[in-house]
């Protein structure tokens, strides 16, 4: 998809791509590092584990080479990468789906992050804002902006992914409680038990799809990040409060 995209800036002389990215292009990934605050320019180490991270990085890498191509007009093609983080807005599905888990758990919401781990939320309204912004200047200031990777981020309170999960839930509806947390040994050993019974069963019964290792880890490695870059470059501010939203 991204190489058609760039494919089509070509045949149609489009100058400027602001391309949608991930931070799973980044990690968490298969050292299980952690990221605490970084930043664009923070070194990460190790090989993204989960198949979407692997297609946003080759895209990423697709994006970049694209930069300063001559166009048949003459001008050169301009990218640059914004790096969202998890969204949500009001029509939210995990959101959804977690509060129908909770309900049927007699309204228990229980969580798998250990205590120490802290992440980073990012909220709709915001990021889009900031596609809006980094597009205008891309045009208006490509040599700042061309070839730049940017993090997208607000003022969503930087704490424990599952107590702002809580916090939306529980907002929605009082009667939905903060459970317990499911220690990272019981996750493992449920998901290489599940592994067993669907090679034993996959004869008779398809089971359905479950949490896999790259996933569970990328759930308890802390991967947080915050940047004044966009600031910096062209002026981005959060459009929407954490209240408002």
């Amino acid at each position: 998809g991204t190489e058609n995209v760039i494919r089509a800036c070509y045949v149609l002389n489009i100058l400027s791509v602001v391309y949608t990215s991930s931070i799973a292009a980044v990690g968490p990934n298969t050292s299980h590092e952690p990221m605490f605050r970084g930043n664009e320019d923070t070194k990460y180490s190790g090989e993204v584990e989960l198949p979407y991270g692997k297609t946003k990085a080759m895209a990423e890498r697709l994006v970049f080479e694209a930069n300063r191509k001559k166009m048949s007009n003459g001008g050169q093609l301009s990218t640059c990468i914004i790096r969202a983080n998890t969204m949500y807005g009001e029509k939210a599905t995990f959101l959804q789906e977690l509060y129908l888990f909770a309900k049927a758990g007699n309204g228990v919401l229980n969580y798998l992050e250990p205590e120490n781990t802290e992440r980073n939320y990012t909220y709709v309204g915001n990021v889009a804002w900031m596609h809006v912004l980094a597009a205008r200047n891309l045009q208006l200031k490509p040599d700042l902006l061309t070839g730049q990777v940017y993090y997208s981020y607000d003022d969503t309170p930087t704490r424990k992914g599952f107590l702002i999960r809580h916090q939306l839930l529980s907002s929605m509806d009082p009667s939905v409680r903060l459970g317990s947390h499911i220690p990272y040994w019981k996750m493992w050993l449920i998901i290489q038990l599940h592994r067993i019974f669907k090679i034993i069963l996959y004869p008779f019964w398809k089971t359905q799809p479950f949490l896999n290792l790259p996933l569970l880890n990328t759930i308890v490695t802390t991967f947080s990040c915050e940047t004044d870059k966009a600031s910096r470059h062209f002026g981005y501010k959060p459009l929407f409060t954490w209240q408002e939203s």
